[in-house]
């Protein structure tokens, strides 16, 4: 069924394997991504009713050993085939991807091939350990990762989103070959991993190809995997935060936990709206706005944002100020308007449409095109429903759900200059 010009066929091979292919017809660039359902989220998996335990950093630390394949790196041969490749790993998922505007029937193969095929030992992982500790520290040094990490480890107690992705530097130093083949064989089957493909060719002969390639990997996954997420209390383990680093200016997060949502179609809703409020308040578009930058209240680095999910539901309010006191007294003066004050009707009409316009020049970036897709499929739910959705959304809608939220679970992060 054709859909903003796009046409998408959604099935599943013998194997297990998920397959969403969309065909753009104007598109020159294919790309096509094989994805994990397994991140940085996944430190504890419930496996055939155990409860298995890996080393924090198991999914980003694979997806690195991961471009080898009969001892070579992969990467030179995408090159060659005039595609290029990459990867990436999130709290929620691991993918690897390559585009091309020639031939895509090697690169899918080359893909599928060294995905589906752990070529790991200890060499190569013990190579890899300072790249990723590096990485790390990189990573420390940043005031922005400082103010999230801070953050998530004052809202949160058990959720793992309070580790990093990358993992604690002790689990990074010790893993070993046999940590990331337990994690590599639970969360690389092919019944549990997706292939998405969004191309300008015909899709049906693809699908065909991938449904004949997957005759040689056959799944050996017995039983379900499921991520294990212990229950976390409703309260914020502190109240306050405050670090001091090598920086010029403070940054400062205010950071409300929010329940979290089972229900994935009350969560969508829940968060397209919230947002929406959001935007009207703290955006060039609230009249107020240039008075708070003028004012030094809020600098070139700031913005909010909200999630709500099954895993975690939370918004935060950041930003780089020289009056970080006042910016948290601006943030509860907006979080109070929420709970109490309809929506701006003129914000309101300017926002919808913009966000309308957006998410259809969205449809041209194959990477985020790709991920919408994944995500509507983990997590059960229509893509174009919930893309179509915020035409309809209403400001009755924004109002009730922004007023009936439980604000009262609040931190506040501060990061100093030494």
């Amino acid at each position: 069924m054709m859909h903003y010009n796009m046409n998408k066929i959604e099935k599943t091979c013998s194997n297990g394997l998920h397959v969403i292919l969309v065909h753009k017809p104007e598109f020159k660039k294919s790309l096509f991504m094989c994805v994990t359902p397994a991140g940085g989220f996944d430190v504890m998996q419930d496996v055939n009713g155990q409860t298995v335990q890996y080393r924090s950093g198991c999914a980003h630390y694979l997806e690195h050993q991961m471009f080898r394949l009969n001892g070579e790196d992969v990467t030179q041969a995408f090159a060659n085939m005039q595609a290029q490749t990459n990867a990436f790993t999130s709290y929620t998922e691991t993918a690897y991807f390559f585009s091309t505007t020639a031939d895509i029937y090697k690169p899918l193969d080359l893909l599928l091939r060294f995905v589906e095929t752990l070529d790991i030992d200890e060499k190569s992982v013990e190579k890899e350990r300072g790249i990723i500790l590096s990485e790390y520290d990189m990573y420390q040094q940043s005031p922005e990762h400082r103010l999230l990490t801070e953050t998530w480890n004052s809202l949160y107690e058990k959720n793992p989103i309070r580790i990093d992705v990358l993992g604690n530097r002790e689990d990074i130093s010790n893993m070993t070959v046999k940590d990331l083949e337990a994690f590599y064989y639970n969360n690389y089957d092919p019944s549990v991993l997706t292939l998405i493909g969004i191309t300008g060719k015909e899709i049906e002969p693809i699908f065909e190809y991938v449904e004949n390639h997957q005759k040689n990997y056959p799944s050996k996954l017995n039983g379900k995997i499921v991520r294990h997420m212990e229950k976390e209390d409703d309260k914020v383990v502190r109240e306050e935060s405050i670090s001091h680093m090598d920086i010029t200016l403070p940054y400062v997060c205010v950071g409300y936990k929010m329940k979290p949502e089972k229900d994935i179609q009350k969560a969508l809703k829940t968060e397209l709206c919230v947002q929406l409020y959001l935007d009207s308040l703290f955006s060039p578009l609230n009249p107020e706005y240039q008075k708070w930058l003028d004012g030094r209240i809020i600098g070139q680095m700031q913005g909010v944002e909200c999630s709500f999910s099954k895993e975690a539901s939370n918004i935060l309010f950041y930003a780089q100020s020289e009056k970080i006191d006042e910016f948290v007294k601006l943030v509860d003066r907006l979080i109070e308007k929420m709970k109490t004050e309809g929506i701006d009707k003129e914000i309101f009409e300017v926002l919808v449409p913009g966000n309308v316009a957006q998410n259809i020049r969205g449809l041209e970036n194959y990477e985020n095109v790709c991920m919408d897709l994944l995500k509507a499929h983990v997590e059960g739910y229509d893509f174009w429903e919930h893309f179509d959705c915020i035409q309809d959304i209403t400001m009755e809608e924004i109002n009730e759900i922004c007023h009936t939220l439980d604000y009262s679970n609040k931190t506040v992060t501060k990061v100093f200059p030494k």
